[in-house]
């Protein structure tokens, strides 16, 4: 990241009118789209290897993550204070909206996996928990927002006071950072989690937030372009502190994630993403990010790196991955009607 090009980013978005609806359900909704795509693009630019097209995406996962994460933490906590007896029936009401199409599209892979001479057994599974993979295609994403709505009903139904149950949900988290680091995962399976904990606590002081924001936004602005080009390069600073454990690794790494929401924040309270199009990708954003692997997996095998394969191997994905899963959405819903 250049620091002139954050400088002269943060310029254009200042100059830009304020959009009060930034979190929306409309807005989210096409804005949840647009970090679809941008997840794509992430994985795709492992594929991809000529030219530099994707090349800036490669960094972007994390960043796009702890936008999904906060998103989701910031759209629990307004909906269980806005909606009567929302705790009433959540694990079966709010978990059947993930479980379903979680289960339904591990079940293509497992018989894609079959097809392709793969294994599987009791072994495999237990494997999926001991080695931190899972049947989808970089799918890891889903088994933790499951486990963090999980966090949220346990700490929200124990606990009447909001503030002590946002907190006993941030132990939770870096109790599962723990744990996750104690089984080795992937670095990537925690180092984007805290962003939920800042959504739920937005979604608690957001008129507050709001108010101070707007009073100070370009000094904000200024001051988390500064944060985010010093914590985008933890990896260097760390290495210059001799910092080596895994946990403080972990935690500098979630506090860049944190400092980028704050950013990506202040980035769309200038920008509204509701648009047909965005809200077309939003409205099937949760099975796009499940099945767009597979489609890589299936065209990586053809496709041998080359400008005009990469071409057509990225609109390939593209165009697969976007109408199976419009497909997937339309049949799960006339199913569950």
């Amino acid at each position: 990241m250049d620091i002139i090009i954050l400088f002269f980013i943060a310029v254009l978005i200042y100059l830009l009118p304020m959009n009060d609806d930034y979190l929306g359900v409309k807005s989210t909704l096409g804005l949840k789209g647009f970090l679809a795509l941008g997840i794509i693009f992430h994985h795709l630019s492992q594929w991809v290897t000529t030219g530099s097209e994707f090349s800036n995406f490669a960094y972007m996962g994390t960043y796009i993550v702890s936008i999904f994460f906060f998103l989701s933490g910031y759209g629990l906590y307004y909906q269980n204070e806005h909606k009567p007896n929302y705790m009433n029936g959540f694990l079966y009401k709010r978990l059947s909206r993930i479980l379903v199409p979680f289960l339904f599209i591990s079940l293509i892979y497992l018989v894609y996996r079959v097809a392709n001479g793969q294994t599987i057994n009791i072994e495999y599974f237990i494997n999926l928990f001991l080695k931190g993979s899972t049947i989808i295609i970089n799918g890891w994403f889903v088994n933790i927002i499951i486990l963090m709505y999980l966090f949220f009903y346990v700490s929200f139904k124990l606990f009447k006071k909001s503030e002590v149950a946002i907190f006993i949900n941030l132990l939770l988290i870096l109790c599962y950072i723990f744990v996750a680091i104690q089984l080795n995962y992937g670095f990537w399976w925690y180092n984007s989690s805290l962003p939920f904990a800042v959504g739920l606590l937005w979604a608690k002081y957001k008129n507050k937030i709001d108010s101070f924001v707007n009073n100070h936004y370009f000094a904000l602005l200024i001051l988390f372009t500064i944060l985010l080009f010093i914590s985008h390069r933890y990896d260097f600073i760390i290495s210059k502190l001799n910092i080596v454990d895994s946990y403080s690794y972990a935690l500098i790494a979630n506090i860049d994630n944190v400092i980028f929401t704050f950013y990506f924040l202040l980035f769309i309270k200038k920008f509204n993403f509701d648009n047909k199009y965005l809200n077309f990708i939003g409205k099937i954003s949760f099975e796009l990010y499940m099945i767009h692997g597979l489609f890589m997996a299936i065209f990586g095998k053809y496709f041998v790196s080359s400008t005009i394969n990469d071409m057509v191997y990225t609109a390939l994905v593209l165009i697969f991955s976007i109408s199976f899963a419009w497909f997937i959405n339309k049949l799960l819903k006339k199913i569950s009607l």
